[in-house]
């Protein structure tokens, strides 16, 4: 018969001593893993909807209370043009028609008189509300005869230096003006600040229904973007807004100075991306609907994007989130478990060792005693019994074979003689 390798007492203790532990330490640590990674996921999903929501919410009462005060304004505006020619003359500087040499000259001044005496309480009351409203950088009013009006008259000096500007060509007179209403422009080039923004603007009308002009507030790029920048979810994020047609509004980054202040200003359109699942999500937010949704980004990475409209204008604002950041408690979990498994193999390993020497170490004594009594050596000590438990019986039983065994022996020698 072969006799096949095998493996010692001492290994086999040992090994059971190393594995039971460490065996129950990974069973236990992955499903905390996994119970506490779906913990954190559903908290996270739970976070990112709530604070987007609020954030949201922060923001419809922003943009509701700027077109409550550009409604306001232009119904104003209204009434003064319908009420007859204050005799107060406010000596406000404005801005007139482009002659193709200058703005205005003194027969535009004196053909429009009536006109500029009603814009000169237009422009303090403009100036009244952008003053206490931050969100604003400007309020204006253009007129159908082209004369504009400003909050800040400082304004009036930096459009001057501009060639053949007219107010009558701006994107948020021409809009409000054809569609009759209160408006958001989309992202365009100010004038003043050469810088992006949009404007909500609405139609004025005297109480003849005769149109008279536009008035327009400003919201700039770079203030709607410290709103995005102060969104603090506890995670590291990247938020965005876009417009009701799926055009990029606002984004860390985006470009804020444009030299060229007539050119059309081209937005980005989220809807036609390069990743199917990210459109998908973005026609949900163009839909009006609010969610939390997973999906994989073109440099393969794994992210979250919550999103929730603002109900107001019919923008959304979306908040991209990796799922590492999300996950990275459970990795950093992960790797103190990897440690403490590390830990525990080296105590386990040195537990084994001291208990299988003791279990195998008596063993081994006694091993040496019957090899001793295989080769006909009778005159053995005994094995000495320093234990109570099995170990100690099995040397206690030897001791009464040896005994035995020599009593045996001496009596069939003394019969031999």
């Amino acid at each position: 018969m072969k006799k096949g390798n095998s493996i010692s007492i001492k290994t086999k203790i040992t090994t059971v001593i190393v594995l039971i532990p460490m065996v129950s330490l990974i069973i236990v640590g992955v499903v905390a893993l996994y119970q506490n990674r779906k913990v954190l996921v559903n908290q996270a999903e739970f976070t990112l909807r709530r604070m987007v929501l609020e954030k949201t919410g922060k923001y419809d009462m922003i943009f509701q209370r700027i077109q409550e005060e550009v409604d306001a304004t232009s119904k104003l505006a209204g009434v003064f043009f319908s009420q007859p020619t204050p005799k107060v003359n406010i000596e406000r500087k404005m801005l007139f028609p482009w002659t193709g040499k200058g703005y205005g000259n003194e027969e535009i001044k004196r053909k429009f008189h009536d006109e500029i005496l009603k814009l000169q309480r237009i422009g303090l009351t403009l100036h009244a509300v952008v003053s206490n409203n931050p969100y604003l950088t400007l309020g204006y009013m253009g007129t159908k005869d082209g004369i504009t009006v400003f909050d800040n008259e400082k304004v009036v000096s930096v459009i001057e230096k501009l060639k053949a500007f007219d107010v009558r060509e701006r994107p948020w007179y021409v809009q409000a003006k054809i569609e009759k209403r209160l408006i958001w422009t989309d992202l365009y080039v100010d004038a003043s600040t050469k810088k992006l923004a949009v404007t909500c603007a609405a139609p004025v009308y005297d109480n003849k229904s005769n149109f008279i002009g536009v008035v327009g507030f400003d919201v700039l790029l770079e203030t709607l973007q410290k709103e995005i920048k102060s969104l603090d979810i506890g995670y590291k994020n990247s938020a965005f807004m876009i417009n009701k047609m799926g055009f990029l509004i606002v984004k860390p980054g985006m470009e804020q100075v444009v030299e060229v202040w007539q050119r059309e200003y081209r937005a980005k359109n989220l809807l036609e991306t390069k990743n199917p699942k990210f459109n998908e999500i973005i026609g949900r937010m163009v839909a009006g609907k609010s969610g939390v949704e997973r999906y994989t980004s073109l440099e393969g990475e794994k992210e979250y994007l919550a999103y929730a409209p603002i109900k107001s204008i019919g923008y959304s604002i979306g908040v991209i989130v990796p799922q590492t950041e999300i996950t990275k408690p459970v990795e950093e979990a992960g790797k103190i478990l990897i440690v403490i498994l590390a830990i525990v193999i080296i105590i386990s390993l040195g537990v084994g060792l001291v208990l299988s020497n003791q279990i195998t170490r008596p063993i081994e004594e006694l091993t040496v005693f019957v090899d001793r009594v295989s080769k006909g050596l009778t005159e053995v000590e005994e094995v000495p019994i320093k234990r109570r438990d099995e170990i100690g019986v099995l040397a206690n039983a030897f001791n009464r074979l040896m005994r035995s065994l020599s009593t045996l022996l001496e009596e069939q020698r003394e019969r031999n003689e």
